[in-house]
């Protein structure tokens, strides 16, 4: 019998497996698309357009020519030194450590005039001296009662010796007691080159400096109200002697505000002196000393030219103005935001020191305050912090789906 074999069966895909083999490719490419669109964003870039004055220049300042100079300012500290610097009897200049060491051991604000002193027979008796000796003074009377104020007045004005060495005993105790701390506070301050000799008034060559060394003086000077009041009295009225005048007669020219004036056989030409200009708005203090020169009315002819001559030795800088756009932040995917800083930075620089301008931007802030900006010019410093304009947009769902 003739038996006929059956067809091998041969299976066919269904439409069940068909739609499997389209799902790969297509989970394949939604998990592609997931972890394209959920990887993190590059970070943005941050450009800013700062321009700042190239180099420096040297200021031309009008020497003295003979004789030692030095000058500062207030937030810029020493600027320059002319002469043999070099160890001089300061002559009546003394007398403003002596007011500085008295206003810092007894305090006085504006309105104060501290404790009152009685003139003793002591007191007389260096009267009598500095009479005999032809120094500069003012008489007093045994009972006769001076303040603080009005004492700080006799010396800074009239230049009284004698109210300077009975001050110093007055507040210290004795001329030993004050050599001691006038001299801690000379080396606190960096006055390594002064010395405090036998009295507190000067007159005695045995107080010395150096014109770099009372220039430091002056700037402490300048960051004592009290005592720049006092210095910048052209006359004043004290009791027993009545009216006197200063012999600071220079007050007032070229913005000059004190200090204190100086001469003896050592040193007959000495001047301290400090003056207020102002640049771009702003003001700055400065100060200066002049020693060695030929008499006191020479001292003061030449630190009026210092000061002339340091007023121009200022310029104002500008990198930066409230609310202008000084960059730009910008995304890889076209997004960008204008830069600004949130105050204006700029400085009045002595024209000899450099400039140097940092800046910080964090990339990964992308709305308000992303970063500062900072200008310097020694001891001069302006800053601000940066901020967006508008939040930094991000990307879109497509671009974030198929970026490369």
């Amino acid at each position: 019998m003739h038996v006929i074999a059956p067809a091998r069966y041969q299976s066919q895909p269904t439409r069940r497996s068909k739609r499997r083999l389209w799902l790969i490719p297509t989970a394949l490419l939604l998990a592609v698309g997931a972890f394209n669109y959920l990887r993190p964003l590059p970070a943005p870039v941050a450009t800013l357009s700062i321009s700042t004055p190239a180099g420096t220049t040297t200021p031309v300042i009008s020497w003295p020519g003979s004789g030692q100079a030095a000058v500062a300012a207030s937030g810029y500290g020493l600027l320059g030194t002319d002469g043999n610097i070099k160890p001089l009897a300061t002559a009546s200049i003394a007398k403003v450590i002596a007011a500085l060491c008295v206003l810092q051991k007894q305090p006085l604000n504006l309105s104060q005039s501290g404790p009152t002193y009685t003139v003793g027979a002591s007191d007389v008796d260096i009267y009598q001296t500095y009479a005999a000796e032809n120094g500069s003074l003012i008489p007093v009377t045994a009972g006769e009662q001076l303040t603080e104020y009005q004492a700080l007045e006799a010396i800074m004005i009239p230049s009284a010796n004698n109210i300077a060495d009975s001050l110093v005993r007055w507040v210290f105790g004795s001329h030993q007691a004050y050599a001691a701390y006038a001299s801690t506070f000379l080396e606190q301050h960096g006055m390594h080159d002064t010395h405090i000799g036998s009295d507190a008034s000067g007159f005695d060559p045995s107080t010395t400096s150096t014109a770099s060394d009372l220039t430091n003086l002056g700037l402490l000077a300048l960051k004592n109200p009290v005592l720049m009041q006092i210095a910048g009295k052209s006359s004043t009225t004290l009791p027993v002697v009545g009216a006197v005048s200063n012999y600071d007669t220079i007050l007032g020219i070229h913005g000059i505000t004190g200090l204190k004036t100086g001469n003896n056989d050592d040193d007959p030409g000495a001047f301290l002196f400090t003056a207020t200009t102002q640049v771009g708005g702003q003001d700055i203090l400065l100060t200066g000393s002049v020693m060695g020169a030929a008499d006191l009315n020479t001292a003061l002819q030449n630190s009026t030219q210092l000061v002339a001559s340091m007023q121009q030795g200022f310029e104002q800088v500008s990198v930066a103005q409230t609310g202008k756009v000084i960059g730009t932040m910008h995304a890889v995917w076209g997004a960008s935001t204008p830069i600004t800083a949130r105050q204006s930075v700029g400085l009045v620089r002595w024209k000899a020191t450099p400039l140097t301008e940092t800046h910080h931007i964090d990339t990964s802030i992308r709305s308000g305050t992303v970063g500062s900006l900072k200008l310097a010019a020694g001891q001069a410093q302006s800053q601000s912090s940066l901020q967006l304009s508008h939040p930094l947009a991000g990307p879109s769902f497509w671009w974030r789906l198929t970026r490369h």
